[in-house]
């Protein structure tokens, strides 16, 4: 049994054993035989195992790595170069002969590195061989046997020269000799030299230099060869020996400049604008590195973001443009500290083992990095600092930024309350609060890592793939734990204790640790919150219950969540919630629901009151019943029966449908929340509206015109040798040699008065002037009138016109707008569009085709979203028509311009029954004559609208527009200027004085809230001013 034993061991060993190939297995016996190491290798079935020495690592039957100590017999080049495969090779206290790496054409003993630790006869005596990349020279025991020159590390990357043990030698290191004369691929240079090289033909990016005892210091110039580099480089460089004048002026695309070195006194400030590295580091730069004291380094270049300025002598700290970091450790600064941004922004600081004095300021808690330590600052530390400091003698990286000082404590203060919030936005966690943590302090949170970005927050990113309910977050080191959530969960409380007479324990989960945030009132008594965390409430009331009160509605509001429940304050109280969705009040002695229906349909739930609030124009304790009101309707032609359409706002319930038509029932046949189609046995004239539905009764006097198929011209147009008449409409359409709204004659005088026409682009009041008589239109007001005609609102629209210049582009328009409100709260927009009319133009609007002479002046005013105090009322437009007299120092028609003649005015022409509707002022036989269509288009719909004079003077006559209750409407009138036939300029007596006359058309349509005003001049030379309005809820089609 023990013989099988033995021989399973051999098998195991024999199987683990890695053989190397023949070469290679020859090549190990002759070099540990050399080097008198066979001894120690142990045997294997009579095979050296030189892959488990240590020496020799092996891949399969093959040797990568070899590691030799201290030998006494030299080892050669032809001793290592039959391992074909090295890739690494450490020597370490060996004996060498020259080249043994290899020179070509021999070929490199490795593929990747070598390293000489302390070594014997090391020299570069040749070109080190491919495909070796990196030479590493580590603790020399002995003066290199040769310098070395550059031509040797022609065909490698890297040399590296490191002394980990004692970097100052009694012997000189070597001197870099550059004999270059193409350039040669080496990246990295880490030299422990006697001089710095001159960098000619190479190009590398990391140069560490440190220069011994003995240094050649004219050699420091050829830092400025730096500059030639075509790539970025760092640069890190030591001397060991004395001090040396500041050798890197002009050194160029610097990464990253690192020293540490004494440097001499400069004879003045040293200009550094041309170091365009990010960060430059100066460590131990001695006490005479300064001018006077002072700061010696001026013109930072604007790419330097960190400073390092250690280890010397300055008066003050200087402030330098756009650093994010300055560490000025030991510089023996005597000064009293002021704030952060005293000294520019940054966000590293560093101040540590100087002499600062003062306190320290809150606005230093938002460094990411600082040391204050070893100073002489005083009095508290900040609250975002010390609420951080361990409660005990426990160190901290925290506090060792602040030891060594004067301050009145190392210990967190008793007022400290740190409370932290959590909330997610953006798939980002956010920790906030007055004060959260230091960039020093440890936060361990499991399923979030955080990232520390200010004292008042940090963000943290989920490392789980799905997010707990809540989360466990504990300060290291400081004994704080809190429980956080981010989810919109409103407070869930489980029972109510009652703690004193008037203090009160809330018990349950989700709220939060922030007093300021957190809400409690108890009927209607504020309860006052002492504390609170994630699972409990105390709050004190100033005011003791009575036994009977009971059942008090109690609101938690934490954050922007809310719960309700009942609570009898005399006793404890464990709730029983809703278990449903309750919109109203849950009483939790029970779980009892009551409040708000489950829809307020168009409304909402006032969660204070638990009642509907209902939107404008519904009401009903579920707001399902509508406030119904007209806005349009289509009629049917007078005396016969058909059916008639209302639109408007009806609503889904329709209890007691009713509708009257001039007090005749109309029998409903269909009707949704916005139609009514009913049957009418009709009669005649303008009658009166109501809809009555769900005890609620909707009326408009006058509101129904039944349609008149034949409508009559004004004077018959003076016959058929004048013109013929349009009777779907009553206008005239006149034959050649008659004009007007009656085809009068054409004037036969060859000379006649010139007419002007002007728009104030100030007022937006437009104008028409013949010699001294002067006729002037202007929309002055917008009146809310009630079922019986009772004014409600009153809106002056008059000095409120603004011009709209980027729609007022177009020739021969112009655009003003006004709105309507209170403060800022301003919905309803008012638009007038004017536009010039250039020919006789053909329009149809609400479904009347009309024609527009040339040169008219039209005005358009659109009314859009007007909010009304009631559904039952509606709106009155009021435009005022002026006739004066302009001064003048000449009278050329003393026949006709007399400023005291009578102005008549004749309103006889407006009737319902026609289509077209006339006005007329008259003064010094200047006729202006208003013409109306009596349609409007109240949201987009045509329907009628009737007008009525308000007032009249001798100089003025003012007509109401009645709009019905719509949302958008507009009015589309025009006015013209003619010259009658019977002017004349020859004679002026009394037999023959000229009644030469100017009528004035006016043509009013409306649509929705709007009104358009068309002024037309005929037979005049005028002085145009364009506007443009764009009134997007208009379609004006021209034909």
């Amino acid at each position: 049994m023990k013989n099988y034993i033995l021989f399973h061991f051999l098998l195991v060993s024999i199987s683990y054993a890695i053989k190397l190939n023949d070469k290679e297995y020859n090549c190990s016996v002759n070099l540990f035989t050399k080097l008198n190491l066979i001894g120690n290798v142990q045997q294997i079935g009579g095979y050296y195992d030189f892959c488990n020495t240590g020496r020799v690592s092996c891949n399969n039957d093959t040797a990568y790595y070899l590691n030799f100590g201290t030998n006494y017999a030299p080892i050669s080049y032809s001793d290592i170069s039959c391992y074909p495969n090295l890739n690494n090779l450490d020597f370490t206290g060996v004996i060498l002969t020259p080249n043994i790496i290899g020179t070509p054409p021999q070929i490199g003993v490795t593929s990747f590195k070598i390293n000489f630790y302390s070594c014997y006869d090391l020299g570069f005596y040749d070109v080190i061989s491919l495909p070796t990349q990196q030479v590493h020279i580590l603790n020399l025991i002995e003066p290199l046997k040769t310098n070395i020159t550059l031509s040797s590390l022609s065909l490698i990357q890297n040399i590296e020269m490191y002394e980990y043990s004692n970097p100052y030698k009694t012997f000189l290191f070597p001197f870099i000799i550059n004999d270059l004369k193409e350039y040669i691929p080496l990246n990295t240079m880490l030299l422990y030299v006697s001089n710095v090289p001159n960098f000619t033909f190479t190009n590398p990016s990391n140069i560490e230099i440190t220069l011994g005892h003995g240094f050649d210091r004219s050699s420091l110039s050829n830092f400025d060869g730096l500059a030639n580099l075509n790539r970025s480089y760092s640069i890190t460089f030591k001397v060991l020996d004395g001090s040396i004048p500041f050798p890197f002026k002009k050194i160029k695309n610097c990464q990253s400049l690192t020293t540490t070195t004494y440097y001499d006194t400069p004879n003045d400030y040293i200009d550094i604008s041309n170091i365009d590295s990010p960060s430059i580091r100066l460590s131990n730069v001695s006490s005479s590195f300064s001018v006077n004291g002072n700061f010696p380094l001026i013109n930072f270049n604007s790419k330097t973001k960190q400073f390092k300025f250690s280890d010397g002598y300055l008066k003050s700290i200087p402030i330098i443009q756009n650093l994010n970091s300055l560490d000025l450790s030991g510089n023996k600064i005597n000064l009293t500290l002021g704030k952060l941004s005293d000294y520019g922004s940054l966000t590293t600081f560093l101040l540590s083992k100087n002499n600062l004095t003062g306190t320290l300021d809150k606005s230093y808690c938002s460094l990411n990095s600082f040391d204050f330590s070893s100073n002489s600052l005083s009095g508290p530390i900040p609250l975002c600092f010390a609420c951080f400091l361990p409660p005990s003698n426990l160190t901290s990286i925290l506090k060792t930024k602040l030891i060594d000082n004067n301050f009145d404590s190392f210990f967190p203060p008793t007022s400290c309350n740190i409370v932290p919030n959590l909330k997610l936005s953006n798939n980002q966690y956010i920790l906030y609060g007055d004060y959260v943590g230091t960039s020093y302090t440890t936060i361990n949170s499991p399923g979030i890592a955080w990232t520390w970005r200010n004292y008042t927050y940090l963000t943290g990113i989920l490392t789980t793939t799905t997010a707990p309910p809540f989360f466990d977050i504990t300060y290291g080191g400081i004994g704080k734990s809190f429980i956080l959530f981010a989810s919109s969960i409103p407070p869930n409380v489980t029972s109510v204790q009652k703690q004193t007479s008037n203090c009160f324990q809330f018990i349950g989960s989700y709220f939060n640790y922030n007093i300021s945030s957190t809400e409690i009132k108890i009927g209607d008594k504020v309860c006052n919150v002492q504390s609170t965390t994630f699972y409990e409430i105390n709050c004190c009331i100033d005011y003791t219950f009575g036994s009977n009160e009971t059942d008090l509605i109690t609101t938690i509001k934490v954050g922007e969540q809310n719960s309700q429940i009942t609570i009898t304050p005399s006793q404890n109280n464990t709730v029983i919630p809703c278990k449903t969705v309750c919109d109203g009040i849950c009483y939790t002695n029970n779980g009892t629901c009551i409040g708000c229906p489950s829809n307020c349909n168009n409304g909402q739930c006032d969660r204070s009151t638990f009642k509907c609030v209902c939107n404008a124009n519904y009401i009903g304790s579920d707001c399902s019943i509508p406030l119904q009101y007209v806005t349009s309707i289509v009629p049917i032609v007078s005396n016969t029966e058909g059916i008639v359409q209302l639109f408007g706002l009806f609503g889904n319930v329709h209890d007691g449908l009713s509708v009257q038509i001039g007090g005749v029932n109309c029998n409903v046949s269909y009707i949704d929340n916005q139609t009514i189609n009913c049957t009418l046995k009709g009669g005649s004239g303008l009658v009166s509206v109501n809809v009555t539905q769900n005890d609620i009764i909707w009326f408009k006097k006058n509101f129904f015109n039944y349609i008149v198929p034949i409508q009559n011209c004004p004077n018959n147009c003076n016959g058929d040798k004048s013109g013929t008449c349009d009777t779907t409409i009553g206008q005239c359409i006149c034959n050649v040699g008659f004009v007007g709204i009656n085809c009068s004659p054409i004037a036969q005088e060859t000379v006649i008065p010139v007419s002007n026409s002007s728009v104030d682009l100030t007022t937006g009041f437009s104008y028409i002037s013949n010699e001294q008589t002067n006729y002037e239109i202007k929309v002055i007001a917008l009146l809310e009138v009630d079922i019986n005609g009772n004014t409600i609102f009153t809106h002056p629209l008059v000095n409120s016109w603004s011009i709209d210049e980027n729609e007022s582009t177009k020739q021969g328009q112009y655009t003003f707008s006004q709105y309507l409100g209170n403060g800022d709260d301003k919905h309803c927009k008012l638009v007038t569009m004017i536009e010039e009319v250039s020919k006789d133009t053909q329009y149809s609007f609400a479904n009347v085709n009309f024609l527009v002479t040339a040169n008219s002046l039209k005005l358009t005013i659109s009314i859009n979203n007007y909010t009304y105090s009631s559904s039952l009322n509606s709106l009155q437009l009021q435009i005022e028509s002026l006739v004066s007299i302009l001064p003048s120092s000449t009278n050329n028609d003393k026949c006709n311009n007399n400023d005291e003649s009578d102005t008549s005015i004749d309103t006889s022409g407006i009737s319902t029954d026609s289509v077209m509707n006339y006005i007329t002022i008259e003064k010094n036989n200047k006729i202006f004559t208003g013409r109306f269509i009596n349609k409007l288009l109240s949201d987009g719909r045509s329907t009628f609208f009737s007008s009525e004079v308000v007032s009249r003077n001798n100089e003025s006559l003012i007509m109401g527009l009645n709009l019905p209750h719509c949302t958008n409407c507009v009015i589309d009138p025009d006015f013209s200027v003619l010259v009658s036939s019977s002017f004349k300029t020859t004679s002026c007596n009394s037999s023959e004085t000229n009644n030469w006359k100017i009528p004035v058309a006016v043509v009013v349509s409306v649509v929705g809230f709007s009104i358009i005003v068309v002024i037309s001049i005929i037979i005049i030379k005028r002085n145009r001013t364009f506007i443009k309005i764009k009134l997007t809820s208009i379609k004006l089609t021209k034909k």
